[in-house]
């Protein structure tokens, strides 16, 4: 796909070796990636000029993908999240929805479907910009 070449994705997990093995497989894809093991670091990531997409691990140390999510959200920062965890607990995946999260995934991974959901939210988000733009 060669819109992947366009796009760039802030990977925020805290496991350090899963973080560097999507990361790793993402960019073979050709996909732009920046890493962020925190909260704090995803949120100064995340003002990066043309990003395209975060993933962001549910729990972090120091906060949690929501968090995230509200940080962005008042700062008026639009840029679509797929939440990935090891937790699926039911109202925070209702409270992700609420928050307008592009996806959210189950660990452990399998990288076919992730790339699937990272090509499908990049989609959507580009057609959303192309409305907006009209």
């Amino acid at each position: 796909m060669s819109e992947n070449r366009k796009s760039k994705i802030l990977l925020m997990e805290d496991d350090e070796v899963l973080r560097r093995y999507l990361a790793k497989l993402l960019r073979a894809d050709n996909f732009e990636v920046l890493e962020a093991g925190s909260v704090k670091e995803a949120i100064e990531k995340a003002y990066t000029p043309e990003l395209n997409l975060v993933v962001a691990d549910l729990k972090m140390p120091d906060d949690t993908a929501i968090g995230l999510m509200k940080k962005l959200a008042e700062t008026q920062v639009n840029i679509p999240v797929i939440i990935i965890t090891a937790f699926g607990e039911w109202e925070t995946y209702l409270e992700a929805l609420d928050l307008g999260v592009c996806d959210y995934l189950n660990k452990p991974i399998e990288y076919t479907e992730f790339k699937e959901k990272i090509s499908s939210c990049l989609l959507k988000n580009s057609k959303k910009k192309k409305i907006h733009k009209n």
